[in-house]
This record gives structure tokens, C-alpha cells and sequence, in this order.
């Protein structure tokens, strides 16, 4: 077996496709297998199974989300005693840009829709083609969440994560959207900057609708400790807490990490800047250059530490996956993750 494919059919863009398993496989045919993973716990058995038959790539018939499960359950799978100490490791992976951003499959340059990348995979592979491979950095991430009042440790894996402050309140209201793209992504930029006059301003008692509290909602600050590298910042209110293994473009309208794409570092953006500060650095987020201002912390690091220290816990966004009631975060420069350039045409 060469291609392992794993399709989630609860997904946003599945719901209303019964046959993706079936069309899917219709594409691999012979060189692989199709596999539906309704759940996030049904992702290990067939990791497993994929595994065993050494399919030489994995492929997250998704965006971000689907690659960041398939990677920390695919990591977690080869700490098993049946892998750990054999010739196994972490296949190549690669997305389908069947998501809502895509940053993976745009930083690595992977064009096409999801049926052309598999069926370019499908056929380089079966004619014997050189497909090119990226070895791009990961982030192991070690975290504390409250399950049922009780600590519980865990360890996963990502290429970016927006922890707190306005980066986090920013997909809070993106994945609002019944169907979010790159034009929801302007206008949640347009509502913060419209309504800051009025949200941050005495303006705001004034009977104005969500003008009141967009922009407020927006940059309300997260209750927590940083260190970056071993030293503590200053403060115990962020207005962002930002950190990423590798650059990313958000639907060609912001970008930001472009130190991140330094071998062996991270890039994180933190700091305690004025709402007014950030919106000021709106036209570099856009042309992806180094956030400044008083406050602002925009540099390469190793590892970063977040504890929250308030009654409200954290709720980071990795990948496009939130993760709920979080008591802390460890970020490290994790693997390297191979992952191959498919180009393949869009869809006519």
C-alpha cells in the first residue's frame, strides 16, 4: 500500500457529501485505501493499520485542523510498544487544502483542489515520479487541561498557535461563520477597526448595536504569564500571545511568523500593546512584515511557557483546533515533518 487517506464525514465541507469516502478511493484505486474517521478517536486504529501496511503517505483530506489530528495521533501511535524501537517513523504527510485557511499547503506550495492533489499524488507515485518533499518544523506543544476539575496533562503537535489575546478572540469570530473564507477574514478587520471609535471609546454607551462591543470583544486582554526562552515578560495581561513554527498566510490577506521559517526556531509575537497600537500595525500584518510599537514582542525563540493565572482558563486555537479549559502550555521546536509539493491544476 502507498496512500493512506483518512476523510473526517462530520467535517463543514463533508456534511453534504454521503459518497467522499467512495470518490476519494475511486481517485487512489490501487495504490491505497480510503478510510472514514468519524471521530477523533477512530484516527488511531487506522493510523495503525496504515502503519503496519507501510503506506508511504498519509494524506488529511482536509486543511490545517485535519493534518494537526493526523499528526498527533499518527506521533502518539508510533509510542506504542508495537512501533516504538522498529523501523517505523512519521510518514510524509500532506493536506488537501480542504480547509478554510490552508497555511500548511500554502507555505509548502501545494496548489489544486483535493481531488487534483490526490490524483496527482495517485499518479506520480504509480509512474515512478520524483515528488518533491519539504522538511518544515513543527511545534510539540505540552499542555495542562481541567477535565472535570481534575489536571490532566497532554501533548500534541502544530505548526501555529494563537493562545490569547486578540489572535485568539480573532478565530473565536472567524469560525462564528456558517462558511468562513478570506472575506470574512476582512470583515472581521473591517468591524474592529469601524468600531473601535465607538467600542473603546465613552461612545459606547450610546444604544449602537454590536458597534458597542466588536472591538472591545476583539482586543479584551488574556489573564496569564509568559516566558519566551526562560525570561518572564512583564505583566499578567496580554493582548496577544502568538507563536508559530513556520510563516502563514490567512487567505491572502494577513501574514504573519516570517522568522519562523528559520530552521530549528519558532517565531512568537507577544506582548501588551494598545488596541490602537495593533490596529496601527494592520497594513505590515498585511504586507507580512514585523509587527513594532511599544510593547510588542515580534522574535525568534525556542520554547514559551503560558500559564493562565485568572479565573477565566485558556482556550488556544492550534492549527484551527481549539482546545478548551487550558491551565498551561509549553511550546518547543518539535520534529520535522515531511511534507511532499503536489501542484496539481484547480478544478475547471
Amino acid at each position: 500500500m502507498e496512500i493512506g487517506v483518512i476523510t473526517n464525514p462530520n467535517s463543514r465541507k463533508n456534511r453534504n457529501r454521503p459518497d467522499r469516502a467512495e470518490r476519494l478511493q475511486r481517485i487512489v484505486g490501487g495504490m491505497g485505501e480510503v478510510h472514514e474517521t468519524a471521530s477523533i478517536a477512530a484516527i488511531k486504529p487506522v493510523l495503525r493499520d496504515f502503519l503496519r501496511k507501510r503506506a508511504r503517505y498519509w494524506v488529511a483530506d482536509g486543511g490545517d485542523g485535519a493534518l494537526h489530528w493526523m499528526l498527533r495521533m499518527g506521533m502518539e501511535v508510533l509510542q506504542e510498544d508495537e512501533f516504538v524501537g522498529q523501523s517505523f517513523s512519521l510518514p510524509v504527510t500532506l493536506p488537501t487544502k480542504g480547509g478554510t485557511i490552508d497555511f500548511v499547503a500554502n507555505n509548502v506550495g501545494i496548489t489544486g483542489d483535493a481531488e487534483g492533489i490526490l490524483g496527482m499524488l495517485r499518479r506520480s507515485v504509480e509512474h515512478g515520479a520524483m515528488i518533491e518533499e519539504t522538511d518544515v518544523d513543527s511545534m510539540v506543544i505540552d499542555g495542562i487541561q481541567i477535565v472535570d476539575g481534575v489536571e490532566v496533562p497532554f501533548r500534541t503537535y502544530g505548526f501555529a498557535s494563537a493562545a490569547g489575546g486578540v489572535g485568539q478572540r480573532f478565530y473565536a469570530k472567524y469560525y462564528e461563520h456558517d462558511d468562513p473564507n478570506p472575506r470574512t477574514i476582512v470583515k472581521i478587520v473591517a468591524n474592529t477597526v469601524g468600531s473601535a471609535p465607538i467600542a473603546l471609546t465613552p461612545l459606547s454607551k450610546l444604544p449602537l448595536g454590536s458597534w458597542r462591543t466588536y472591538a472591545k470583544e476583539m482586543f479584551e486582554p488574556t489573564a496569564c504569564k509568559v516566558t519566551l526562552d526562560g525570561m518572564r515578560l512583564p505583566g499578567d495581561q496580554f493582548t496577544g500571545v502568538h507563536v508559530a513554527s513556520m510563516s502563514i498566510n490567512l487567505g491572502n490577506v494577513l501574514r504573519f511568523f516570517g522568522k519562523a521559517d528559520q530552521p530549528g526556531l519558532m517565531n512568537a509575537i507577544v506582548g501588551t500593546p494598545s488596541p490602537w497600537q495593533i490596529i496601527k500595525n494592520i497594513p505590515r500584518m498585511a504586507r507580512g512584515e514585523e509587527m513594532v510599537g511599544r510593547n510588542i514582542l515580534d522574535r525568534p525563540c525556542r520554547e514559551m511557557l503560558i500559564e493562565a493565572t485568572g479565573d477565566e482558563l485558556l482556550a488556544p486555537i492550534i492549527d484551527g483546533e481549539f482546545y478548551r479549559n487550558v491551565k498551561r502550555l509549553e511550546y518547543r521546536v518539535g520534529p520535522r515533518v515531511r511534507i511532499p509539493k503536489v501542484v496539481a491544476p484547480k478544478a475547471a
